[in-house]
């Protein structure tokens, strides 16, 4: 076996692009008028570029006049873009671009006449529809679930400009208010203020699903070197608005609650722009919605007896050098519908206001200003490291040549001590209780080899965290595989865990136990496990799966033409249900002794080699001994290598 410095450098690398998740949030108090984080922006040809977000409710037509009073408002606005909604299928749009010429005011739409949409001053390009395509989505899509989109240029600059709304049901900021979030009116006989109950509910809306979809294409976007702007009614609040410092009051009832999508979003790097500028949400809540106009007032709105004022209404930002906010205000009448009468925001917020007797919309706005680079420059995202750790798989400990393997395996954590990696992540197979070829070792032999494996862990001075493998488990010719869980609890205290480390949730899964579907599965009631712990994680929780068994792996069917019911976890596909609706990032497997990626439905897959290679005989298919160095970024990507260590058998 070859020491070449190529072979003990890295076989492979790879990445992929994620999202964290913010536990024990905080906001921060008092007014932030702060600039933006700089952009260290290159070239000094900016212009400013005005942006305005708004639902127009029922294309305008609710208010008597509010057509009018919406052309006369965009007239005094004057923004370059308006982002709308509630739009009538175009036709209210085509009519603002009409009447805002005969004063004018020259203004370009997307064309896609649907109730969301773009105005601007600039010609815009390539204008489109973003909505899921995943079932059930797709086949409920209506007409205030699609995302318009559309290019403009400025000068060498381009930008992709989105308009949103997202789905208006099951509207679960109700809940703690102590109003059903289905039947809108409807009375609870008391507040639930459950986190769980609250999330699951939000979820049976489709705002999540819009997010997800959404995010992908934006960053597409900014890989592009396009800068990237979204405004929206979401009907959902930002969970920035729904800390424990405004847990007391607007009838929160004590809830904190990190809603998905605005937590979604801004785990994926993009910016609250109003939120950015003003951060404190009790003396600058920014209320959107219920706004105060004589019909809003008549109409009382759905928990006439409760404090139903939010923010529901964003602009949103990628921050890339190109691209400044520098001003944010909310737009509207100073007064909401509190508790079904029209009641003066007593809060000291940023609005322009307008009069109510001359208001057409049950909500107010967004309306925020950027500086933009006329010189396009290369997009620089921050990131800089957030965390790495190292996965270690099959060491195979065995009493069979026990001396030169252990010094192997003393050798490759000497190696992973030698990075930056702050934990290990264990694969499984790492004590080698089954024996090979069906020769288990005895109870005593047993005890002492995992005796020997928790010190050598312990000893090692980082902290680790072990799954369990097939040849973890006690074997004996008579019985075959028995208290394989049992052993590995008694030194390990569980089979199955989950841990978070800087925003990144871990499973550890126990994928040797047995289910109906045979082979060497994840047990159902470790699956229940998995759903009640996903419960607790917001959606944009990044999320790593560490299985001795793949969930995936073609090496075998597909090289070598042949596969075994043991390569795969036998219900992969139920373990990959559990997940579908979370921010699972990334998959560490062990088992094959092959270093292996696969990508999927954007999941990444890593077989990570084999600490041992071919079970401490030389290379494995071309694998040599090695583990794999993961790093996170402070983008949430995962980068990795697979190092090969440098052992040789003797």
């Amino acid at each position: 076996m070859t020491n070449s410095a190529s072979r003990r450098n890295f076989l492979k690398t790879g990445a992929v692009a994620g999202a964290a998740a913010i536990t024990g949030f905080s906001v921060t108090r008092g007014d932030s008028s702060a600039e933006d984080a700089k952009s260290s922006a290159i070239s000094p040809e900016y212009k400013t570029l005005s942006v305005l977000q708004l639902n127009v409710w029922g294309a305008a037509n609710v208010v008597s006049g509010g057509a009018e009073m919406l052309v006369d408002f965009i007239d005094r606005t004057n923004p370059d873009v308006a982002l709308l909604c509630e739009l009538d299928n175009g036709k209210l749009i085509q009519r603002l671009v009409e009447e805002l010429a005969k004063r004018g005011k020259n203004y370009f739409q997307d064309g896609q006449n649907i109730q969301t949409g773009i105005l601007s001053k600039y010609p815009l390009e390539k204008t489109s529809i973003i909505a899921p395509t995943s079932e059930p989505y797709a086949t409920q899509v209506g007409k205030h679930r699609t995302i318009t989109k559309a290019y403009l240029a400025i000068s060498e600059q381009k930008i992709a400009i989105y308009s949103a709304h997202l789905d208006w049901e099951k509207y679960a900021c109700y809940l703690p208010r102590g109003y059903d979030h289905v039947k809108w009116g409807t009375k609870l006989e008391k507040p639930t203020t459950d986190i769980e109950t609250i999330t699951l509910a939000n979820r049976t809306s489709f705002r999540d699903e819009a997010i997800k979809t959404l995010i992908p294409d934006m960053k597409k976007e900014t890989a592009k070197g396009n800068l990237v702007i979204l405004g929206g009614d979401f009907n959902e609040p930002s969970h920035r608005d729904w800390q424990a410092d405004t847990k007391a009051i607007r009838d929160h009832n004590g809830a904190v609650v990190n809603w998905d999508a605005s937590l979604m979003l801004e785990n994926a790097g993009f910016v609250d722009a109003y939120r950015r500028r003003y951060s404190n949400a009790v003396t600058h809540p920014g209320f959107t919605w219920p706004a105060a106009n004589p019909v809003a007032e008549t109409k009382g709105f759905c928990a006439k007896d409760a404090d139903e004022r939010d923010r529901i209404d964003f602009i949103y930002y990628l921050p890339q050098i190109g691209i400044e906010l520098t001003a944010a205000n909310i737009v509207g009448p100073a007064e909401s519908v509190l508790r079904g009468k029209i009641a003066a925001d007593k809060e000291t917020d940023a609005l322009l206001p307008q009069p109510s007797d001359r208001w057409f919309t049950d909500h107010k706005g967004n309306l925020a200003s950027f500086q933009v680079s006329l010189v396009k420059t290369k997009n620089k995202i921050n990131v800089d490291q957030k965390m790495s750790f190292a996965f270690l798989t099959d060491i195979h400990q065995n009493f069979a040549n026990n001396k030169d393997r252990y010094n192997g395996f003393l050798q490759a954590l000497n190696r992973v001590k030698d990075t930056d990696a702050e934990f290990i992540l264990l694969g499984g197979d790492t004590v080698d209780v089954s024996g090979m070829g069906g020769n288990g070792l005895n109870k005593e032999q047993t005890d002492a080899m995992y005796a020997k494996y928790k010190k050598t862990m312990d000893d090692a001075g980082l902290p680790y965290y072990p799954a369990i493998g097939n040849h973890d488990r006690y074997y004996n010719k008579e019985e075959g595989f028995t208290g394989g869980d049992e052993i590995f609890k008694n030194y390990f205290g569980h089979s199955y865990q989950t841990f978070e480390k800087k925003g990144v949730r871990f499973f550890l899964v126990n994928s040797v136990q047995s289910t109906e579907k045979g082979g060497l599965s994840v047990g159902n009631e470790q699956l229940e496990w998995i759903k009640k712990e996903l419960i607790r994680i917001p959606l944009a929780t990044p999320i790593v799966v560490v299985t001795h068994v793949p969930v995936y792996s073609i090496y075998y069917p597909v090289v070598e033409g042949k596969a075994s019911g043991a390569d795969v976890i036998a219900n992969f596909k139920e373990v990959l249900a559990v997940f579908r609706e979370h921010n699972l990032q990334l998959v560490l497997q062990g088992h094959q002794h092959l270093y292996e990626e696969i990508f999927s439905q954007n999941v990444q897959y890593v077989t990570g080699g084999a600490v041992s290679a071919g079970w401490w005989s030389g290379a494995f298919h071309g694998t040599e001994e090695g583990f794999l160095l993961v790093h996170v970024d402070k983008e949430n990507r995962f980068t990795w290598k697979y190092v090969d260590y440098g052992w040789s058998p003797k």
